[in-house]
């Protein structure tokens, strides 16, 4: 999350939720691509 944070300047409440919807589409991707070999 803190590295999301410091590559895309976004600010503000609205920011941090987009955020950590990335956050958690990314993990999930990679759960899968590791829960799948």
């Amino acid at each position: 999350m803190e590295t999301l944070k410091k590559h895309l300047p976004i600010s503000g409440p609205e920011g941090v939720a987009e955020l950590n919807k990335i956050a958690v589409r990314f993990e999930e991707k990679i759960y899968t691509a590791a829960t799948s070999q």
